[in-house]
């Protein structure tokens, strides 16, 4: 991966405080759930393979904005950070419809939990001194692989028994990990131009710690 992955070690931006970073981040964050709430529900009806296709669409677009610095900032990251997750919202459509019918307090409580743990993670990154950027370039690639395991899990119904629940476990205690890194670097080094990719990556592990919460919450 090229060193110019991330603009942190170079960015001319001006550093605001960790208040404002952290509200424009979040304030992404929210408007990128909402697309995916809307992506839900749009495609309830989608067959599987039309929502696998999504899903596919949201992670080549996730890989492409490691690669390319224009698809991190400005309009050009918001509009790559909102289709990803209407796609990704399309894609999981067809999982949390059934989901919703069958075990609707499952649904329900893997996000009231993803909520307590996203808070939880990110105040310890937030109140942690240590410098912890170095891990983001490997975090960025394994989120991305943690999305596709999670969902694949979800949709094929490969989380259940001892080993599927283990793999939820690995991949909701990484993503909770990402977001301890990613709001230790909205901290301590992100300027203006770190906020839209830091919203995307916090997005991402948001929905994979999500992911992890529904697969255990709903194996027998």
């Amino acid at each position: 991966m090229p060193e110019t992955t991330y603009s942190l070690p170079y960015s001319t931006a001006r550093r605001a405080s960790f208040g404002a970073l952290l509200s424009q981040t979040m304030f992404l964050v929210a408007i990128a759930i909402a697309f995916l709430v809307v992506g839900s529900q749009v495609g309830q009806d989608l067959t599987r393979g039309a929502a696998m296709g999504c899903t596919i669409g949201a992670i080549v677009l996730l890989l492409a904005q490691n690669f390319v610095g224009a698809l991190r900032t400005g309009a050009a990251g918001m509009g790559v950070l909102f289709i990803v997750a209407l796609l990704m919202g399309l894609g999981l459509g067809p999982v949390l419809q059934a989901y919703s019918v069958a075990q609707p307090d499952a649904v329900t409580n893997a996000a009231i939990t993803t909520g307590l743990v996203v808070a939880a993670a990110g105040a310890v990154g937030a109140l942690t001194a240590k410098d912890l950027s170095g891990w983001m370039r490997p975090l960025s690639f394994l989120l991305l692989g943690a999305v596709a395991v999670s969902w694949v899990m979800l949709v094929f119904g490969g989380g259940g028994g001892v080993a599927g629940d283990a793999v939820s476990l690995a991949i909701g205690a990484f993503s909770a990990v990402a977001i301890v890194v990613y709001f230790n670097v909205l901290r301590l080094q992100a300027t203006e131009d770190d906020v839209i990719w830091l919203a995307t990556g916090i997005f991402v592990a948001i929905v994979n710690i999500f992911l992890t919460l529904l697969n255990l919450f709903t194996n027998d």
